[in-house]
């Protein structure tokens, strides 16, 4: 995605960046799509509360340089019986700035759309983000700098202990470490996040996360999150 200065820049292998606990305005590249699965511990950051698990898929449309790029996700956040709830995810993008080292986009998405089973009493959400990328140019390896700030539906905790959100800005930093490890934080007025993202070595688009949203408990939303994903390029049209 980023431009590169020199023969001796484009030589060098890329680390792996990663966002943790923060929404993004990059989409998936028009004809590529992902399958998902994550389990959450415990379910809603209630202490004493099972585990939770989710899955999604979702695929690219569009073109976000051009004109817009169109993201569709199908989230089932029922898994027991499996499928039983769940909604669909849109997001639309665009490149805002194409410059060698940066690049910036913007994006609006919605989710619970269309929703089914225990997901159908909760209300749409939507979130207005911008994100950028740029990079570090170390000894051996580039290392990717995203950044994201957004304002969401749902995305402060009202108080201590309540599962109730409100409207309010959410912003995180990723970098890549190594060619396979990206560490990230994000967060809220009154929620800190922090993660990991590992890429694995030798299975081209698998992707393991490990996170804890509001690590320090300020909120009584302590939550352990482990993400396991699976890309494919070029499914379709791309």
């Amino acid at each position: 995605m980023l431009g590169l200065s020199s023969t001796a820049t484009l030589a060098k292998d890329s680390a792996n960046v990663t966002m943790f606990g923060a929404d993004a305005a990059f989409l998936l590249p028009k004809g590529n799509m992902y399958f998902a699965g994550t389990l959450t511990d415990p379910r809603g950051g209630i202490a004493g509360a099972d585990m939770d698990g989710s899955l999604a898929f979702g695929a690219g449309f569009g073109n976000p340089i051009d004109a817009v790029g169109v993201q569709v996700d199908v989230n089932i956040t029922g898994t027991d019986p499996l499928g039983d709830s769940g909604g669909l995810g849109l997001k639309l993008g665009r490149a805002l700035v194409l410059q060698p080292n940066h690049v910036i986009f913007g994006s609006v998405a919605a989710s619970n759309l269309a929703p089914w089973g225990d997901a159908a009493a909760g209300d749409t959400r939507w979130n207005v983000t911008v994100s950028g990328m740029t990079q570090i140019d170390g000894p051996t390896l580039i290392h990717p700098v995203m950044w994201t700030v957004g304002y969401g539906s749902d995305a402060v905790l009202v108080t201590p202990g309540s599962s109730t959100t409100e409207e309010g800005f959410f912003a995180g930093v990723g970098i890549g470490v190594t060619k396979y490890l990206g560490v990230a934080v994000s967060g809220t007025e009154n929620q800190l996040n922090a993660g990991i993202g590992l890429k694995v070595p030798g299975v081209e688009g698998l992707n393991v996360s490990f996170g804890v949203n509001d690590i320090t408990d300020n909120m009584e939303r302590k939550q352990k999150i482990l993400s396991v994903s699976y890309s494919i390029n070029n499914v379709f049209g791309g």
